[in-house]
């Protein structure tokens, strides 16, 4: 399947010989793809479009931007479409619409999955082919199956308080670790940049407790090349010869090698990691693809959990007396030693910090869900035709007025618990925000991510005092200026002070 982000990869190529070759190709497109711009009740093409290129442009340079664009000018939030690369693109704007395609058998997946896993994520052809073989349990195509693996290891129960237990475990020792620094350091404080530091506190113990310790001991720099993976996605996914982004694909490469060997059977890491690479080991499928499987799965771990505890952690110190309202009700969570004893008084009994949760997942939501319609739909009232792409992206539902209230462009620390009584300050409820995606593809993680991201927002302010070096800055926003893997990181640089905390 063709890349839907190519053309806007090839933004700052200088290669006359590609874009010749391109243009014939994109011209080629055109051409037969022209007949089909005028079927019956197909949603409306966006105007604005260029020659050819259509809005590829435009989603390569801000794709937030050409959403939010999209949904100011549909009637009604009904599907419209847009033009990558001469490709009809259907994007689906209304909350309602987005769970009739998510329940759409006609809605396909796994096309989008094969080219994800080959394209940006270092696949092997023949792995992509051998992962729909049978095996001997008679699971089916590990496509097929994936998402019933992956729910059932790691629903609510004891696979749950298993990974739950070993991240608590690791978080606990990297805070000690962070704490004999802030003893030793002169002054007892330290001065960082926030995003890079709740990168670092939240990605060890995570990747620890998924992988064992042996992965970070073999490359530490894991992290920071995760985050270079995502700006460097538009290359990653532009389907050109890897020659061309060689940069790109090789960051990714080195993150698979530290997986293949860093990554120990007999290792602390998680037994269902291991189970599925055994499911591929029985396929014939190589090490290295079976680390590059791994490698997909310890991104996904990272790729929204460390922005929403930064937008947490952020917003509450923006707003002093958030925090201070935050702390109080955190507080019968740990004991004398400040580890975290008592998680469900945190998911279950804490609805202030579950309210900054949620308002983080909406404020910072970037990705898209991307599938392939292997039959017409009608969705919204509209026709979507067999063959054509759609597109769900995950920022402009969250972003309506009549949702989420007149305020729904700011970080709001109490949405989710405030009582929607005051005219323009609405509580739309956390259903109405879905960073989870939805239908048989919902995240299988998402419990996990609770667990994961209440009880370190909460460790970090039990533990630390922080503040904001300069308290004058202004207020950083989501960067919404590339397609992103992850949730939006700020767009600019947050610089405080940490001390421990008296």
């Amino acid at each position: 399947m063709t890349s839907l982000f190519q053309l806007a990869a090839l933004e700052g190529i200088n290669l006359p010989l590609v874009a010749t070759g391109f243009a014939a190709i994109a011209a080629t497109i055109v051409i037969t793809q022209y007949g089909k711009r005028m079927r019956p009740n197909e949603p409306p093409l966006l105007p604005g479009g260029l020659p050819i290129f259509g809005h590829a442009l435009a989603f390569g340079k801000n794709p937030s931007k050409l959403f939010e664009a999209a949904s100011k000018w549909s009637t009604d939030s009904q599907p419209i479409s847009v033009s990558l690369l001469g490709h009809r693109v259907y994007i689906i704007l209304k909350p309602q619409d987005r769970q009739a395609a998510w329940k759409e058998k006609a809605v396909n997946f796994d096309e989008v999955v094969e080219w994800g896993l080959k394209t940006i994520f270092g696949f092997t052809e023949d792995a992509v082919r051998k992962m729909h073989l049978d095996d001997s349990a008679n699971m089916g195509s590990m496509y097929t199956s994936a998402h019933t693996f992956y729910r059932d290891n790691m629903a609510p129960g004891e696979k749950l308080n298993l990974m739950t237990t070993s991240f608590l475990h690791w978080m606990d020792k990297d805070i000690q670790d962070v704490t004999r620094q802030l003893e030793a350091a002169p002054g007892g404080e330290i001065k960082v940049n926030l995003a890079d530091w709740v990168r670092l506190r939240l990605g060890i113990p995570s990747t620890n407790a998924f992988l064992g310790p042996e992965v970070f001991q073999l490359d530490p720099n894991m992290l920071d090349r995760m985050v270079k993976m995502d700006t460097d996605f538009l290359h990653l996914s532009s389907g050109l010869p890897k020659w061309i982004h060689k940069d790109a694909h090789d960051n990714v490469n080195k993150m698979i090698e530290a997986i293949a060997n860093g990554y120990r059977r007999d290792s602390t890491a998680l037994p269902f990691i291991t189970g599925r690479m055994d499911q591929m080991a029985e396929r014939d499928i190589s090490w290295h693809d079976q680390a590059a499987a791994t490698f997909t799965i310890w991104q996904a771990l990272q790729a929204n959990a460390i922005p929403t505890a930064f937008w947490m952690i952020y917003g509450l110190l923006y707003h002093p007396e958030d925090r201070r309202t935050l702390e109080e009700e955190i507080a019968p969570a740990f004991d004398k030693s400040n580890r975290v004893v008592n998680l469900d008084h945190l998911v279950k009994n804490s609805p202030f910090l579950s309210s900054t949760f949620w308002e983080s997942m909406r404020y910072s939501a970037g990705s898209a869900s991307v599938r392939k319609l292997t039959d017409d739909v009608v969705i919204g009232g509209r026709t979507l035709y067999k063959d054509a792409m759609m597109m769900l992206p995950a920022r402009p539902p969250h972003f309506l007025p009549e949702v989420f209230g007149d305020d729904c462009n700011e970080w709001v620390a109490d949405r989710f618990v405030r009582d929607g009584t005051v005219p323009g300050k609405k509580n739309p409820g956390i259903r109405a925000v879905v960073p989870f995606g939805g239908g048989y593809t919902m995240c299988p993680g998402r419990h996990f991510a609770t667990n994961e991201i209440f009880s370190f927002v909460a460790t970090i302010f039990r533990n630390f005092d922080i503040t904001l070096c300069d308290p004058s800055q202004r207020e950083v926003r989501p960067k919404t200026e590339w397609p992103t893997l992850t949730g939006l990181p700020p767009d600019g640089d947050v610089f405080v002070t940490i001390r421990l905390r008296k």
